[in-house]
Formats: structure tokens, C-alpha cells, sequence
């Protein structure tokens, strides 16, 4: 009897032992991983590399070389893999890098596409239509591109873009004048057609991203203006912008400067438009227009409703410049993941460390 009561007590420690280790598993989900082992962004990148992170069909990670097993280990840099312009065509899984032209560069009617993950490339002709004021964007500075997934545009491919005046950057007496649009194909990335300008003229160097009601989201820096981003909506696939605002939460970089470079991502998750933002966090700033030495703290911002509101933030590093973002895709090794580039960093994190432990779905509005 005695021996019976002596095991109860070992098997009810054990179970006891066992809910703990469960509980604690469960209440331990957050995941940060940060690192330097390959050079981000500084200004001069060999292959071409500005901090881009994209994520393919499969679940390779790409930035200017690849990572199959969700960014744990990388392969050696490939050839024409790093840079602005690139875009992954959902409906094909083929991913297309445009001439993505810059300052003093007018983008050349050509681009790359890629059908094995990054590793090999075809050079291809392409025609590219300027916008109703005869300019054609450059893509250099703005996030990757999407693919519609919703309503009588779906399979549409859609770059963020800008309009250089003169494809001048070093004038500053233009910045007023630059803005930003949007580059969109309907026939596989062969022919490319310029949406009408962002409401308002000083922008570039954008992001955006589809809501599940088929809206686009298009977040924009402002070279012209300190103060916050620059948010338009468009509701006809990316070809017109409308609803222009200035969000009240998300900042363009140090204040009193003219903006940042920024990362923006919906994750896949399904039927909720939870976003993610990146940006610079130091409300202290220098004051010189070109300064950037007030590029610091990389810090992160969610949305549950689509950007309408960005009720948490969270700061990644104490680094910070130029930052771009990715999310991983269900059922590949980068499911859950959200990737982050910014100067001399590399992050790997996930929504639960965004929300310090929180459930997400505690912050979704009925």
C-alpha cells in the first residue's frame, strides 16, 4: 500500500512536472536572432546589394545570396541576386529583377528573371510606358514588389517606384518636385505600365501592399518635409492613388530631415491585414537636411487593421539606416519568420516577440 501511495505521489510529480514544462513551452515563443556575419547596406555594395530581402515560393530566403532553411546558413553571393527592382511573380514563381535605374540612370527596357530560386538568370526585353508626365520611374530606394492576389486584378504584378525630375538626385532645389507611383504588368512582367503620381509631390522611396479587400496600402517617404510618413490608398490595382493622409504614429526617420528609407510587410496570415513597419526610432535628431547620423534604433511597428492604426512598437537594435522586410511563407522553413535588413544587421524575429508574448489576436477589432 505504501509503495502504491509512494508511486502516486512520483506519477502526480511527474505530471505536475510536465504542465510546468508545457506552460513554460508555451508562454516561451518569442524568437529574436540577430546578426552581423554579412555586410549590410553602407553606401558602396559589392554585387549590387542594398539591404533587399525577399522570400520565394519555396521558402528560400534571398538577400544577395540565398538561405533554403529559413535563414540559418547561407550560400555564397550569386551574381545579379542582390538589388532593387526584384519581384516575385506568385502565379509562375519565376522572380524578376528590372533595371531598376537611379540617380543620373534612366531604367533601360530590360530585366532579369530567374525560375530556380535566385540561382541562374535570363536576360529578357521588356516595354516600359512612362507616366501622364513622360517620365519613367526609377525603382532604386523602394521595397519589393507584389503580387495582387484579390479581385478583377489578381496576378497583376506591382512595384512601388519613383519620378527623379531629370533623374537628378543631387539638386535639392527638385526634392519638392520628386514623387512617388507604381509600376504594373498584366502579362507577366513583359510590358509595364506607370500608375498616375502619389498625391503628393516631395515622395519616394516607397512600400506597399495589398489588403485582403483588394485595397492597396502605398507608404512613402517625404524628401521634401520633416514630420511622419506619407500613406495613399488605391482601389482600381495600383493604377491611382487617392485618400492621401499623414500617419500620426509611423515617423520618416530622424525629425527635422528629409525621411528614411523604410520596410513594410503584410504577413500571411489569413483574412487579417497584420502589418509590419520598420524605421529608425530617435526623436532627438540632427537638423542638417543630409544628415545621417541620426539613423539609429531600428525599431518595429504592427498593425492589426490594415495600417489605420500601429498600436505597438518594439526596438530591434540600437543600429539603424536604410531598412527592408520580408515575411516567410506557410509550410516552408521560413513560416512564422520575419526577415529585417538594415545597416550592418541581419534580424530573424517573429510576430510573438513583436507582441512581447501577447496573443495577437487580442489587439484584432471586432
Amino acid at each position: 500500500m505504501k509503495k502504491l501511495l509512494f508511486l502516486n505521489i512520483v506519477l502526480l510529480i511527474l505530471l505536475s512536472c510536465k504542465e510546468n514544462e508545457k506552460e513554460i513551452t508555451l508562454k516561451s515563443t518569442e524568437f529574436l536572432e540577430l546578426n552581423e556575419k554579412f555586410e549590410i547596406y553602407n553606401g558602396s555594395i559589392p554585387n549590387g546589394w542594398n539591404g533587399d530581402i525577399m522570400v520565394a515560393m519555396s521558402g528560400t530566403v534571398l538577400a544577395d545570396r540565398r538561405s533554403v532553411d529559413g535563414g540559418v546558413m547561407w550560400g555564397p553571393r550569386i551574381p545579379l541576386l542582390g538589388g532593387a527592382g526584384r519581384i516575385l511573380d506568385e502565379t509562375t514563381g519565376d522572380i524578376l529583377k528590372l533595371d531598376p535605374g537611379g540617380a543620373g540612370k534612366k531604367p533601360e527596357n530590360f530585366m532579369y528573371r530567374s525560375k530556380d530560386n535566385g540561382q541562374t538568370w535570363v536576360k529578357e526585353d521588356i516595354v516600359r510606358h512612362p507616366d501622364i508626365n513622360g517620365w519613367v520611374p526609377i525603382i532604386s530606394g523602394c521595397e519589393e514588389g507584389i503580387t495582387l492576389r484579390h479581385g478583377k486584378h489578381a496576378g497583376r504584378l506591382l512595384l512601388p517606384s519613383r519620378v527623379l525630375i531629370d533623374y537628378n538626385a543631387s539638386n535639392d532645389s527638385l526634392l519638392p518636385y520628386h514623387y512617388s507611383s507604381a509600376n504594373y504588368s498584366d502579362d507577366g512582367g513583359k510590358t509595364w505600365h506607370t500608375s498616375a503620381p502619389f498625391p503628393v509631390a516631395g515622395t519616394g522611396e516607397g512600400a506597399l501592399v495589398e489588403l485582403s479587400d483588394g485595397t492597396i496600402y502605398y507608404n512613402s517617404r517625404n524628401h521634401s518635409r520633416d514630420g511622419n510618413r506619407d500613406i495613399a490608398l488605391s482601389y482600381d490595382g495600383g493604377e491611382t492613388w487617392r485618400d492621401h493622409y499623414i500617419d500620426p504614429t509611423l515617423p520618416d526617420g530622424p525629425p527635422r530631415v528629409y525621411g528614411n528609407k523604410a520596410g513594410l510587410v503584410r504577413l500571411e496570415i489569413a483574412d487579417h491585414d497584420i502589418l509590419i513597419f520598420s524605421m529608425t526610432d530617435n526623436p532627438n535628431g540632427p537638423t542638417a537636411i543630409h544628415s545621417t547620423a541620426g539613423r539609429i534604433n531600428i525599431t518595429v511597428w504592427a498593425s492589426f487593421d490594415g495600417g489605420k492604426t500601429w498600436p505597438v512598437k518594439r526596438l530591434v537594435s540600437p543600429k539603424g539606416g536604410y531598412s527592408h522586410l520580408a515575411a516567410g511563407r506557410p509550410g516552408t522553413p521560413s513560416q512564422g519568420l520575419i526577415y529585417l535588413t538594415t545597416e550592418g544587421l541581419f534580424a530573424r524575429f517573429n510576430l510573438d516577440w513583436v507582441l512581447s508574448g501577447k496573443d495577437w489576436h487580442e489587439f484584432i477589432k471586432n
